[in-house]
């Protein structure tokens, strides 16, 4: 969770828009929860659309997918 709030806070000031605008923090601890590895997974997380998905995805699954890596 405290890394997809740093890069939603990183998105949010590359963007000059508050961060709950990027996404909520009930929809980062939805996601820290799912850990969706993919576009589909993505979109199946509450908060996200299609223009959220479109515009962060990417971004929040190599977070994710890094994070789960760099688990023992």
């Amino acid at each position: 969770f405290a890394e997809l709030r740093k890069l939603r806070r990183q998105i949010a000031d590359e963007q000059g828009v508050p961060a709950y605008v990027v996404f909520s923090d009930a929809t980062l601890q939805n996601m820290a929860a799912e850990k969706p590895l993919d576009r589909r997974q993505f979109l199946e997380i509450k908060g996200v659309g299609q223009t959220k998905l479109d515009l962060y995805a990417d971004r929040f699954i190599e977070a994710i997918r890094k994070y789960l890596a760099e688990l023992p």
